[in-house]
């Protein structure tokens, strides 16, 4: 694996922070041969050098460190203040390790939350030239009703800047009706859109699922697939049970997975249904949310009974 590329997104709870391996973000310079070495060695479980790289004051190094003991990997355990320590050190040269502090401050990965050192962060991340960081801010702002105008507004600058996850802010908070505004299907498409065509995931997949529903304008239930499987090959996690679902609804006519009998023109499509077997699965086994699994499982038992009882009657 290339210890450069974009390895698809991940995220840690409510944490916003970049998958590892992403090309970092160091103002035009680029890593030298020596940290490309130690993140390869980290990418194969041995942390070792990037650590020492760390410790030695290399800034693009802590700027990983961080990352890579916030998130964890592999057999890298998850150690997020000591991740957040590291992002604390990077941040004197880099705008996205400050961003990140902001984060460490705002969720408390770092040991403790501090709302006004997460916002002094984000103002000091801006400062420093990183977008995602005006909208850091902003999304702080916009839970006090009496500065959500503002916050919002910092989010909609970094949005109309090109920063994806700023634009994927902007949508959620259309798509909730999140205060100051009232919420707006269509505008929250327009920004998920925006976020989506930078192959954002989480944009994708929320952009599909309005799509699907006919969410602030035509249902499109080809376009959510493209969208989705865009999102998993992206990385999401969360997607695979929506292309299963989608799947399952189109071999049965609409219906969702549940008890009672189903019919199929032509008897049982075997190989349809071990397609959408493998979604569940898939969704089953990465899917974080227990009720996801619940019912991939569920969905699994209903799709092994087609397969057993070999229907034959015409489609209901």
């Amino acid at each position: 694996m290339n210890s450069l590329r974009l390895a698809g997104a991940i995220c840690l709870a409510a944490l916003a922070w970049p998958a590892w391996g992403q090309t970092p973000w160091t103002g035009g310079a680029a890593p030298g041969p020596e940290l490309k070495a130690a993140l390869d060695k980290a990418d194969a479980g041995d942390p070792a050098p990037l650590v020492a790289l760390a410790d030695g004051g290399d800034a693009n190094a802590q700027y990983y460190a961080g990352v890579l003991y916030v998130m964890g990997r592999g057999s890298i355990a998850p150690d997020p203040p000591r991740g957040c320590a590291y992002e604390e050190k990077a941040s004197a040269s880099r705008a996205d390790a400050m961003y990140l502090v902001g984060r460490c401050y705002e969720t408390g990965a770092g040991g403790r939350q501090d709302k006004a050192k997460a916002e002094a962060s984000y103002t000091r991340s801006s400062e420093m030239g990183y977008p995602q960081a005006k909208c850091g801010l902003g999304r702080m702002l916009m839970a006090d009703p009496q500065q959500a105008e503002r916050g919002l507004s910092l989010c909609k600058e970094a949005a109309a800047a090109g920063d994806a996850d700023s634009q994927l802010a902007v949508g959620d908070a259309y798509f909730n009706g999140a205060p100051p505004v009232k919420r707006d299907g269509a505008e929250a498409r327009k920004w998920y859109g925006e976020a989506a065509r930078q192959n954002a995931p989480n944009a994708a997949r929320k952009l599909g699922e309005m799509y699907a529903a006919g969410d602030g304008g035509p249902k499109d239930e080809k376009k959510a697939m493209e969208l989705w499987i865009g999102a998993e090959k992206a990385g999401d996690p969360m997607v695979a049970i929506l292309v299963a679902d989608q799947m399952f609804s189109d071999l049965t006519g609409g219906r969702k997975p549940g008890p009672g009998k189903y019919g199929f023109r032509g008897g049982v499509p075997v190989a349809e249904i071990e397609v959408i077997e493998e979604w569940y699965r898939q969704a089953a086994n990465s899917d974080p949310r227990p009720e996801v699994k619940k019912r991939a499982n569920y969905a699994l038992s209903i799709l092994a009974g087609f397969k057993t009882a070999g229907q034959s009657a015409p489609r209901s």
